[in-house]
């Protein structure tokens, strides 16, 4: 009899659920569901189902499992499980456990002969800008894994070790560059403290800092730049604190219940400031004219909900492919041009604190022309720099004189 019981309660279980998850996709695909889709997957055709083609069935089955009743709590109930039983690691979600509780994807060995034509198109770049009569500089920016045995025996990670081969050409061939991570060693930053737990990003604060860091080499680089130590003081900023609030990319693969939530703090400044911000897309252009907050901070990404929003976005809303920045208050009165990774989200606003302008490319998306085609045709640039972290070792953003789609 209680065996029989069991069985009922199941069924009746797995009919709740299958009802739910059926009126999730009769929604989705009659384009009426708009507020469960979560916001790090995608569907395609714009999320919905028209007609059967040779694609229909592959987005039947997306449309399936994104639109699965409460998925979030499963992914959430799968992660408690993960912990109980003491999970460190997860190759085929690619995901893994520090030894510090931090999560982190992990980085492939790149062939060595990759690594030195990517470095060696860094060098005919800086070649590049110098004939252009521009400065240029190579900024390695922070990697969340610090030290080899911070990671679980028999994760490959080689994140560091990459930067490392490429750093080496650079310094072989006299580039101008900084490596950040030395200078946070140097200065004894934990990774702990300078990156969020659930998300490979580093902290607001942080990058202020490292903006502070650029300013002063560009001291060294740039003649006629002049650096603002008062705009790396913390004492002139006003904290925002939003307790619990960001789930990262990595904490969205296994769920709080696994990773826990991570505080958001948004450094403000306290001294006058007035900017232009204008972001070009294809049916309309963003513009935001105002101080920092206004320019810079999109607040929907400040939301509480941990799998639809992406808090780290808050920072000029993510990843574009150009943008361009007028400082309208400091007396810097130069024009940076910044190759950019998903850091500069966080990295740019804080930057453009020292200096008149920034304009910032995303080579993963920025496809109108090459970069040196770009350089070319934009007279005004002083300065240009590459910052990019371990992670953006790739070939697309290691390309500079085509497109590469």
């Amino acid at each position: 009899m209680r065996n029989r019981i069991i069985a009922v309660i199941f069924l009746c279980f797995l009919l709740f659920f299958g009802v739910r998850t059926g009126m999730n996709v009769w929604d989705s695909i009659n384009g009426t569901e708009r507020s469960h889709r979560p916001q790090t997957e995608a569907l395609g055709s714009n999320g919905q189902i028209s007609g059967f083609n040779k694609e229909s069935l592959e987005e039947i089955s997306n449309t399936i499992t994104l639109n699965l009743a409460n998925r979030n709590q499963w992914i959430n109930l799968n992660g408690m499980f993960q912990k109980g039983m003491g999970k460190t690691a997860d190759l085929e979600k690619d995901w893994y456990r520090l030894e510090n509780g931090m999560l982190m994807y992990s980085l492939r060995k790149d062939s060595p002969e990759d690594l030195h034509k990517y470095a060696d198109n860094v060098v005919e770049l800086s070649r590049y800008v110098k004939k252009h009569g521009k400065n240029f500089l190579y900024v390695e920016l922070p990697y969340k894994v610090q030290d080899e045995d911070e990671y679980p025996a028999g994760v490959p990670e080689y994140g560091n070790p990459n930067a490392d081969e490429i750093l080496k050409v650079l310094s072989s061939k006299s580039v101008h560059r900084m490596d950040v991570r030395d200078i946070m060693k140097d200065k004894n930053m934990k990774s702990t403290d300078s990156f969020f737990r659930t998300d490979q990003h580093w902290k607001p604060e942080i990058a202020l800092w490292a903006a502070g860091e650029i300013s002063k080499k560009l001291s060294q680089v740039d003649s006629e730049w002049k650096d603002h130590p008062e705009y790396r003081n913390l004492n002139n900023y006003r904290k925002e604190h939003y307790s619990d609030l960001f789930l990262g990319a990595i904490g969205k693969k296994i769920g709080s219940a696994y990773a826990g939530m991570d505080d958001f703090d948004m450094l403000i400044p306290k001294f006058d400031n007035q900017f232009r911000y204008c972001m070009p897309k294809e049916k309309k252009t963003v513009e935001r004219t105002g101080n920092f907050k206004t320019a810079f901070i999109v607040p929907e990404n400040l939301e509480k909900d941990p799998f639809r929003v992406n808090t780290y976005a808050a920072y000029c809303g993510g990843d574009h492919p150009r943008e361009c920045v007028t400082n309208e208050k400091v007396k810097n009165n130069r024009h940076i041009l910044l190759i950019r990774d998903s850091f500069s989200c966080a990295l740019m606003p804080y930057l453009s604190l020292y200096t008149k302008n920034v304009t910032t490319l995303d080579l993963r998306h920025y496809k109108t022309e090459s970069l040196y085609d770009y350089i070319r045709n934009h007279p005004e640039i002083d300065t240009v720099i590459v910052a990019y972290n371990p992670s953006a070792i790739t070939e697309i953003q290691y390309t500079f004189d085509k497109v590469v789609k």
